[in-house]
């Protein structure tokens, strides 16, 4: 059905030039042993290749290639997907958007190559000219790594995007922030904690919270000032869109720039159809800091 959905929308996205599905878990618990995870990619009957990890590049104007390859960082101790545009460094004063992509459960552990069942990375491998760069860090799947929340993740998380746009020609006023299930949940936490890193957020399937209760909380309208565009499955019975409705109807009350879109037949299985909508990206493309 993806490779069916791939054939429709891909013509979509070159045309307009703009160019981002996942797994997810039940929210994140302290105290109590989280329900199994609901899965969205399924790994194909041949097993997927671990590629080579290849150091970060050192900051320098000719040092890159082109597309998705994976990497891995010393310095923020963590393997990802780097997505750069066919058009990259053929002006080498140009700056390009980022979109910071964070994964659900499914694709969390050692594999690099199953960040390639995500929509976002997905769509990448047949979109060569998607104008942006994409960062695609992975969790692995440690205890200590079940959530973006972990302190020593999100640490590590910034660490990396910090070295990302020292490297790359980076606009740092079109930083973007996105994910899927438990990557919606870093999403939300992470714009809230770091209200004017993000010129956009784009969380589908999200909460805050975890196992013991979803909950809004008492300063989610420090990002009244945030674009933000949610999605939800109104069927979904993993993350419940009561969950998101809450953070959406909280930050609507205090003025916030928030938008909502529920798909009624949908279950914990839309994230293919969130990042194919065809304005999502000339909107997100729109969103600058101040």
């Amino acid at each position: 059905m993806k490779k069916l959905l791939q054939l429709i929308v891909l013509p979509l996205f070159i045309s307009i030039l703009i160019g981002c599905t996942s797994p997810t878990p039940t929210p994140q618990s302290t105290s109590s042993p989280a329900p199994a995870l609901i899965i969205e990619p399924t790994a194909t009957s041949a097993p997927i290749p671990t590629p080579e990890l290849v150091e970060s590049p050192t900051p320098t104007t000719s040092n890159f290639t082109t597309g998705q390859h994976p990497f891995t960082s010393e310095k923020a101790g963590r393997s990802y997907l780097l997505f750069l545009p066919a058009e990259y460094g053929k002006d080498p004063q140009k700056q390009w958007p980022l979109i910071l992509f964070l994964h659900g459960s499914g694709t969390r552990g050692t594999k690099i190559e199953y960040l390639k069942l995500e929509a976002l990375p997905q769509i990448l491998e047949f979109t060569p000219d998607f104008p942006a760069i994409v960062l695609s860090p992975q969790l692995n799947d440690t205890n200590a790594e079940s959530y973006w929340t972990r302190e020593k993740v999100e640490e590590s998380v910034f660490t990396l995007l910090d070295e990302i746009q020292s490297t790359y020609m980076v606009d740092p006023k079109r930083v973007y922030l996105t994910g899927v299930s438990l990557g919606a949940n870093g999403t939300w936490e992470y714009g809230l904690r770091h209200p004017g890193r993000f010129a956009a957020l784009v969380p589908v399937m999200g909460f805050i919270g975890d196992t013991s209760g979803f909950r809004v909380p008492d300063n989610l309208c420090d990002l009244k000032n945030v674009p933000i565009w949610a999605f939800h499955g109104a069927l979904d019975s993993i993350v419940p869109i009561s969950a998101e409705q809450g953070l959406v109807d909280a930050l609507k009350t205090c003025g916030g720039n928030v938008q909502f879109t529920i798909y009624p037949d949908g279950d914990h299985d839309i994230s293919g159809r969130a990042y194919t909508e065809s304005e999502l990206f000339p909107w997100l493309s729109s969103q600058s800091l101040k």
